[in-house]
């Protein structure tokens, strides 16, 4: 008997013919009572339907849909029908009823012979589309595998954790950890299991099916996160230099890339709400205007969504760089559950991305390091491709990452659209009881979206909720303090006066209600006040470019004292070159370069950061005897 109850799935059945589509329905009902041997995998039923506004209510309503078969002779316009369900269901299998020597527009979808009476061989290809999907080709293979209890005699040396399990100083850890993970961390000697290198099969299938699942012409598995594929893609497209135009607050390893691949970075200004602290996209504006003043740059490289839940209006801006000759690059770190819900679309690929990064373990259910890299670009090199990514990529990947990749596609494509749908409840519910405390609210769109943005189309992904704490009575970092000592409840992070939040798809009705409760006991508690917590000056304009962030970064340097002896800014500095990136978290937005010209201002904004009480950390500031410390380019200033 199974753990857990088999899962429903249904398939409708579109047909303007009420006898054509009566008598297939009874025969495959029929047929599916009797069972077969993937009814030990999952329960279908069928169901017939003669008007398309039904479909689409149902598909918009119901996750268990799975399937859809469209009656071509008897419905008028079925291009139109598949465009609208893809818009609402993008996983969802569509099978074309037509004649014999028919053929349909559209190559996602399968072909039935309408005239064909064996119902038998329509609900085995049903039930095979089914089963496609719901497959994890690698996640099974290993676990096959493990289940085999094979004696191991090649690495990892703690050989299916025998190394720990009797030991009395360490077997407390295989305790806490579980056999399983100990099981499954195995080697490239076991070759059932493929190579991430060079994948052949259970891998190559299992990256075939997410990029079915995610849109994308290729999938690639990446486990050392999105870090790691932006530097990939940034390889493969600029190779040894080159320009790229990128966002200011995009993740510190494109800044990185700059580095490793030699590329020269003309940086976007990044918009700000001054309010709450919060960095959003580059505008539309700016954007347009990098491209028609670069013309030479062959990447565009933006983020979105953001951290606090920002993304753009993306296909006009992909449509100008394309027409100017640039490749685009998107980060969907905190996005990749974005093509699931029609809510949450379009995604970047859909907008006509060239190269999209997904922090899969980030808002869906794989492990921490787990992402993808999807590509689109019409004019890809594959096997050049995968020489960058094998640069960067060990020759002992972690199983349990590529294994935990591989099952969270299966539940995008199995559950994502009801998940998340759940999901956007959840928020729902969370943005009215929060409202109802009185003291606390959920920031809207109109609240965080920096005045420069207004006509950009810029929107807010709802599973991304920022509270203001303002009225609470006490500051950010107080209100957090609190939540994780008294409530055992632990946030994303925090600003001066916000609090952040991610609804994901472990979010669950008791969690939302521990949240709302503790919050309206905070609420009930804490003196009622309005808390002025200063906000965190604004981060200065990027300086001037004197150096490639390469040349910057290996020239030879030396290493000067942020402050003087009076603990103002050491202007020995000013005008010096910095050979090393320094990041101000939060936002996570580089305030200094490797190349870029040190001004008066920055020091200004880092000696107050450093001193200050924000609690904001500075990411690559050295200390020598406990003096902060910047290096700088020997060559240049």
């Amino acid at each position: 008997m199974a753990d857990h109850p088999l899962p429903e799935c249904r398939a409708l059945i579109l047909s303007g013919d009420q006898q054509w589509r009566d008598l297939l329905c009874s025969r495959l009902c029929e047929l599916e009572a009797r069972g077969s041997e993937d009814s030990q995998r999952f329960l279908l039923s069928l169901e017939g339907l003669s008007r398309c506004e039904a479909l689409l209510e149902q598909a918009e309503r119901d996750g268990s849909l799975q399937c859809v078969v469209l009656d071509a002779a008897s419905l008028p316009d079925t291009t139109n029908i598949i465009a609208k369900l893809r818009r609402l269901r993008s996983e969802v299998d569509i099978f074309i009823a037509v004649s014999s020597g028919e053929r349909s527009a559209d190559e996602r979808c399968e072909l039935v012979d309408r005239d064909d009476t064996r119902a038998e061989i329509l609900l085995r290809r049903l039930r095979r589309a089914i089963a496609k999907r719901a497959s994890t080709p690698f996640a099974d293979t290993l676990r096959d595998y493990v289940e085999g209890a094979r004696d191991a005699w090649h690495t990892p040396g703690h050989s299916s954790g025998d190394g720990l399990r009797e030991s009395p100083w360490v077997a407390d850890f295989y305790r806490m950890m579980g056999e399983h993970v100990f099981n499954a961390d195995l080697s490239v000697s076991v070759q059932e299991l493929d190579s991430l290198l060079e994948p052949s099969h259970v891998i190559h299938s299992a990256q075939d099916l997410a990029s079915d699942a995610f849109g994308a012409k290729h999938t690639f598995f990446v486990t050392n996160g999105t870090s790691m594929a932006n530097k990939v893609i940034v390889q493969h497209v600029l190779g040894n230099g080159g320009k790229m135009l990128v966002d200011q607050a995009c993740h510190k390893s494109v800044h990185h890339a700059a580095i490793m691949s030699g590329v020269d970075p003309v940086y976007l200004p990044a918009s700000v709400n001054e309010t709450y602290g919060l960095y959003g996209p580059v505008s539309k504006a700016s954007i347009e205007a990098a491209i028609d003043a670069h013309p030479d740059a062959a990447l565009l490289v933006l983020t979105s969504c953001s951290y606090d839940g920002f993304y753009y209006d993306l296909e006009p801006i992909i449509r100008r760089a394309h027409a100017a000759g640039m490749k685009v690059l998107v980060d969907e770190a905190w996005y990749a559950h974005g093509y699931f819900h029609p809510k949450l679309r379009p995604c970047a690929l859909e907008s006509g991305a060239d190269y999209v990064t997904q922090s899969t373990h980030k808002m869906l259910s794989a492990f921490s390091q787990a992402s993808m890299i999807h590509v689109a670009d019409p004019r890809f090199d594959e096997a050049r491709f995968r020489e960058h990514l094998n640069m960067h990529t060990s020759t002992s990947p972690q199983y349990g990452l590529i294994a935990s990749l591989d099952v969270a596609r299966k539940q995008m494509s199995m559950e994502g659209f009801s998940r998340l749908d759940r999901c956007i409840g959840f928020a729902r519910e969370l943005r009215d009881g929060i409202a109802a405390t009185g003291r606390f609210r959920v920031l809207s769109l109109d609240d965080m979206l920096p005045a420069v943005l207004r006509d950009d189309g810029v929107r807010l992904d709802p599973t991304k909720l920022t509270i203001d704490v303002s009225q609470g009575g006490c500051g950010a970092r107080e209100l957090q303090k609190a939540l994780y000592e008294k409530y055992s409840i632990q946030v994303e992070k925090i600003t001066h006066n916000t609090l952040s939040v991610l609804v994901t798809l472990g979010t669950t009705q008791s969690k939302v209600l521990r949240l709302l409760n503790a919050l309206r006991s905070l609420a009930r508690d804490i003196p009622a006040k309005s808390v002025n917590t200063p906000a965190p000056r604004v981060l200065p304009a990027m300086g001037v470019m004197e150096l490639s962030p390469r040349e910057a970064y290996f020239a030879s340097s030396e290493d000067l004292p942020l402050n003087d002896e009076s603990h103002g800014i050491n202007r020995a500095l000013v005008g010096r070159v910095s050979a090393d990136q320094l990041v101000p978290y939060p936002p996570g937005i580089p305030v200094l370069v490797p190349g870029q010209r040190i001004s008066e201002d920055v020091l200004h904004y880092l000696l107050d950061l450093y001193h200050g009480d924000s609690g904001i950390e500075l990411h690559g500031l050295a200390k020598h005897d406990g003096r902060p410390m910047l290096r700088v380019s020997a060559t240049g200033g």
